[in-house]
């Protein structure tokens, strides 16, 4: 398909209404925010401090998430006796994971609405260990939650490595709005 093609469908409510759509895509863009920041502050704690370096990228880059947390909480393990600030580094790895699990609840299970009721659900499942499925209404309130555990826990994972505390962005004065 051509741009103009691509520019000019419209799909109103699908695959699902759009505010679900908007809170699920900020789910997304906020995670990814939350995923290059830790990689940029693995790269800096390994000691790489040109952010123009590619050695940290390439080394970081392709690894998986719980990677990613068990190389920053090494990391801050062996230079928490230099740099105190490090030395809560496991809570706030407590709350990436958290954040990983308020994410991937969403981005990994199907949201649809219930034909005889409307309201918007979520079938889930794992299979670790045992089996275990079910189905729970999903309202937007829980979507917005995650994307807000997401950011706090980037906030968290700013101040343990950078030492400076940053507002959630709902309590900054301003927020630009890109048209």
């Amino acid at each position: 398909m051509k741009n103009e093609e691509l520019d000019s469908l419209s799909v109103p409510g699908w695959p699902l209404p759009e505010p679900y759509l908007l809170e699920l895509g900020r789910v997304a863009a906020v995670w990814s925010t939350l995923e290059s920041f830790l990689n940029v502050c693995i790269g800096k704690l390994a000691g790489f401090n040109d952010l123009a370096d590619p050695k940290p990228f390439i080394l970081v880059n392709h690894a998986s998430i719980p990677q990613k947390f068990d190389m920053l909480s090494t990391l801050c393990e062996q230079l928490a006796p230099q740099f105190p600030n490090l030395e809560g580094y496991a809570l706030v790895v407590s709350q990436l994971r958290s954040a990983q699990k308020a994410r991937n609840r969403f981005l990994h299970n199907g949201i649809a609405p219930n034909p005889e009721s409307g309201a918007m659900e979520m079938a889930e499942g794992s299979a670790r260990g045992s089996l275990k499925t079910g189905v729970r209404a999903v309202a937007l309130a829980d979507i917005r939650r995650a994307w807000v555990e997401i950011h706090l826990a980037n906030i968290a994972l700013y101040k343990l490595v950078l030492g400076r505390n940053l507002e959630p962005v709902w309590s900054r004065v301003s927020v630009v709005a890109a048209d």
